[in-house]
């Protein structure tokens, strides 16, 4: 009888221990499920999300003044980096600002004075607004490459200038666009002067054609 009952606590006692470790399992399964539950991603989509807001983040952070790109094809890069950002992203209105400041660095100095920054904000917010409303995503760029680089110098300047090719998708079609770069170099950093759209010589045809018939 007296052994019988000695052994009784130490058994009692692995048992509640046991429990326990079952329990704490339990516990944290559960809260696991309600936060993939409450968040409702997926591993794939939480991966993208993650690398999207990186790509923010670090544009945010990029300290220009000690990493500022090294030639003019660079600098287009950079800047369609930023662009791509900004227009697909659904940004707050703080970090659309904090990108504008970041891409003003980019700029010539007569760039800056023909383009005020609260003035220059709303028009990108309103540009980025038209352009979700509109169904587009930039898809991808592609800037020329060196050799195609045309460099000039004129009153004592020097200039570059330079293309990029780029896709967009419009409402599931996708739509190319070429971009026409003039940069210029001050303190001997390449700044962008100005870029356009270049409208292609078929669509012109297309119009020509258009207006005859």
């Amino acid at each position: 009888m007296d052994k019988k009952d000695a052994k009784t606590p130490r058994e009692s006692g692995k048992g509640r221990l046991v429990r326990y470790i079952i329990l704490a399992v339990m516990a944290v399964l559960i809260v696991l499920a309600l936060y993939m539950r409450l968040t409702n991603r997926t591993p794939g989509s939480s991966q993208k999300a993650d690398e999207q807001m990186n790509e923010v983040q670090t544009l945010k952070m990029y300290d220009l003044d000690k990493q500022y790109p090294k030639d003019a094809r660079d600098v287009v890069k950079l800047h369609c980096r930023f662009l791509k950002a900004l227009y697909n992203e659904e940004l707050e209105k703080e970090d659309i600002q904090t990108l504008n400041e970041q891409v003003r660095k980019l700029f010539s100095a007569d760039l800056l004075a023909e383009n005020p920054e609260e003035s220059q904000m709303e028009a990108l917010t309103t540009d980025i607004n038209k352009f979700h409303a509109d169904g587009r995503t930039y898809i991808s760029y592609e800037v020329d490459s060196g050799n195609n680089v045309l460099y000039t110098t004129t009153n004592g300047k020097d200039y570059a200038m330079l293309y990029v090719n780029c896709k967009l998708r419009e409402n599931g079609k996708t739509k190319d666009i070429q971009e026409q770069y003039l940069l210029v170099k001050e303190n001997d950093f390449w700044k962008i002067q100005g870029w356009q759209e270049i409208v292609t010589d078929a669509a012109d045809d297309t119009a020509s054609e258009s207006e005859s018939k």
